[in-house]
């Protein structure tokens, strides 16, 4: 990306970790690195036109999801749909100037 004269990268955390739970310590923790390194990566590169940015969505509504909890609530589960949608944005030219952000899905 450097060579090319910049890019995008966008990085999938989760929203979790804006409000931890109990019980998942190592996946709350490790996508709350997935975070840092999503802020520390912007601020090293922007300077080379590349932006870094995370999409944190909620619980996805996938079929993996729906196996592994199927008595939950899933009112409130996000779409892939909608996730792709935040992620095709930050990958979008009009996004240019947002680096380091992470977006709540």
């Amino acid at each position: 990306m450097i060579a090319g004269g910049g890019g995008r990268v966008v990085n999938i955390a989760s929203r979790a970790v804006l409000a931890p739970q109990g019980g998942f310590i190592a996946y709350t923790v490790s996508k709350a690195g997935v975070i840092t390194l999503t802020q520390a990566l912007a601020q090293e590169v922007k300077k080379h036109r590349i932006t870094v940015n995370a999409v944190l969505p909620s619980t996805m509504d996938t079929p993996g999801n729906r196996r592994a909890m199927p008595d939950a609530d899933r009112s409130e589960w996000v779409s892939t749909a909608d996730v792709a949608h935040v992620a095709a944005f930050l990958l979008s030219e009009r996004a240019a100037a947002v680096t380091g952000a992470s977006l709540t899905v």
